[in-house]
């Protein structure tokens, strides 16, 4: 059993331990007594649960230490670092073959180790593993009950990478809940882990690039909770409202950015690289529309929603011959202002009658 000091931090992992459960923390006692205690109620019981404390000045160290488990270990620092940073250190400290980052306001369901560790067993060429989440707000109420990342029917699923890289040229972020994802360890030191300069949604670029070199499978339940609150550090990219949740217009423009930069760093064939361009460029104005379609139904008013629209064609022409949107035209815009044209009992000419 791998053994801890809470005081120095150091560590001794015995011949048999597969996994790392690393915990990158900054000033989340509350939440992160929670994670952890999450990762400790997990059935596959072989790991090592590691916490990166980035100089918290709350009860973090009180909440660590109050776990009298010899397979919790933490690695306090004395002066905080970035957050991709701090999440990196736990890639270089980890000791075992196998490694999940599991983000401190975030939980596991019990037997999320026991599946995903048994499909990297199953696959040598896999590097990733990632399962369903829900969606939690602070208090615990469900605000998405299970998110499926992809549309596959079986209990697990294999996935060349070739296959997730075009697919994350097609779609949002073909997996868009890190802590619910468990890696090879070589597969992210071969990628080189986060990068300062990708900006929030730096697990996207990360796991394209991990795609190049490596498979990926999917276990589809809902085996990890991710939390939604102000201050998470997706919190810029939206916010959930009454009516859905609704989206920053950066993302289209962030999403794009990585995708141009992950094809520019693949070892593809100039035909393969151009064809993804073309479909990431297109992915981009039905991304623009998207948006637009979110601000429809989350309170904007139709005179609003089309200025946005001609704002976005004058600037990116190709929209007005993707046929979706027209097919955005009549179902988002035209249905609102019929339905809104009937809240008002038709207006006041039908009221004459």
């Amino acid at each position: 059993m791998p053994q801890h000091d809470v005081n120095t931090g150091t560590i001794s992992v015995a011949n048999g331990v597969a996994v790392t459960v690393g915990i990158p923390t900054r000033n989340r006692s509350r939440l992160l007594e929670k994670a952890i205690a999450s990762v400790l109620a997990q059935t596959y019981r072989d790991f090592t649960l590691m916490v990166s404390d980035n100089a918290s000045t709350d009860r973090t160290a009180e909440v660590v230490t109050s776990f009298r488990d010899p397979r919790v270990v933490y690695r306090p620092l004395e002066r905080s670092i970035s957050r991709p940073a701090n999440t990196n250190r736990l890639i270089d400290l980890a000791a075992t073959e196998f490694l999940l980052l599991l983000g401190d306001d975030d939980e596991l369901h019990s037997d999320h180790l026991s599946l995903t560790v048994d499909a990297l067993k199953r696959w040598p060429t896999v590097g990733v593993v990632h399962t369903g989440y829900s969606m939690t707000d602070l208090s615990g109420k469900i605000l998405v009950p299970h998110v499926p990342p992809t549309n596959a029917m079986d209990l697990v699923t294999f996935e060349p990478g070739a296959r997730f890289l075009e697919r994350s040229m097609k779609t949002g972020p073909a997996l868009t809940c890190l802590s619910s994802a468990i890696f090879r360890r070589a597969a992210l030191v071969r990628a080189g882990g986060l990068r300062e300069e990708d900006g929030v949604i730096d697990d996207f670029p990360l796991l394209m690039r991990i795609a190049m070199g490596w498979d990926f499978a999917y276990v589809n339940r809902p085996l990890a909770v991710m939390r939604t609150h102000a201050d998470a550090s997706s919190a810029s990219l939206g916010a959930f409202t009454p009516d859905g949740f609704r989206s920053s217009r950066s993302i289209p423009d962030i999403l794009y950015m990585h995708r141009r930069n992950a094809l520019r760093e693949a070892e593809l064939s100039d035909g393969y690289a151009r064809r993804l361009a073309r479909v990431a460029g297109r992915t981009y104005g039905r991304d623009v529309l998207a948006h637009l379609s979110m601000r429809a139904k989350t309170g904007d008013s139709s005179s609003s929603v089309f200025k946005a629209l001609g704002t976005e064609i004058r600037q990116h022409r190709r929209l007005v011959v993707d046929p979706i949107m027209w097919r955005f035209v009549v179902g988002q815009l035209g249905a609102r202002r019929l339905r809104d044209r009937v809240r008002r009992g038709f207006g006041p000419k039908t009221r004459q009658h």
